[in-house]
């Protein structure tokens, strides 16, 4: 997958540098627009050239049509797992195992907002989750806790016995509800009564 996405990018930039090097090239008059216009015309008038041309004009078309086929085909086998039953093959989409640890870990009192995303390869499962946290918190711990979650549920869901690579991203510790809870005690604190002193 990762040479077939090499070689798109490569082919893709080449056009993109050979035509705007030419675009260039005209404007600052490097060009000269009888060549430009002698050449048209020999492909025009000249069957040969013209099918060379059109054979290689047809082929670039190709080229783009095919690697976009298969950088897409591959990526929508990425965002699939298939194992065998006894009645026959299964596929799971990874979207679906997305939103089954969504709603896992949606469920904590410390997490916020949460994004998984999945990608299966030769190597295993990829799981990678961005995290926004709704209040301080020991992350080392924390993260440990979810990933041990997460990788149970996969493995009960899917009976994967692969490798499953969990990172998670902390992306943001909400300030909202850390200002809230500090105001709560300053209310508290403030509406404590004062005893004075006695003597």
């Amino acid at each position: 997958m990762w040479l077939l996405t090499r070689i798109a990018i490569i082919f893709y930039i080449s056009i993109i540098w050979v035509t705007s090097i030419a675009v260039v090239l005209f404007v600052w008059h490097k060009i000269d627009l009888l060549s430009i216009q002698g050449v048209l015309e020999l492909i025009y008038k000249d069957s040969q050239k013209g099918t060379i041309a059109g054979i290689c004009a047809g082929g670039i078309m190709f080229m783009s049509f095919l690697l976009a086929k298969l950088i897409y085909g591959g990526h929508q086998m990425e965002r699939t797992i298939a194992f065998e039953n006894p009645a026959g093959r299964v596929t799971v989409s990874l979207t679906a195992l997305e939103d089954l640890i969504k709603r896992l870990i949606v469920q904590m009192p410390e997490v916020k907002e949460i994004r998984p995303y999945m990608i299966a390869n030769r190597k295993g499962l990829e799981v990678d989750i961005k995290l926004v946290l709704r209040h301080e918190v020991n992350i080392p711990e924390l993260t440990s806790r979810f990933q041990e979650l997460v990788r149970r549920k996969i493995e009960e869901a899917v009976g994967m016995e692969g490798k499953i690579n969990i990172r998670i991203h902390v992306t943001k510790i909400s300030l909202e509800d850390i200002k809230f809870k500090n105001n709560e005690d300053f209310q508290i604190s403030a509406q404590s009564p004062f005893h004075g002193y006695s003597s």
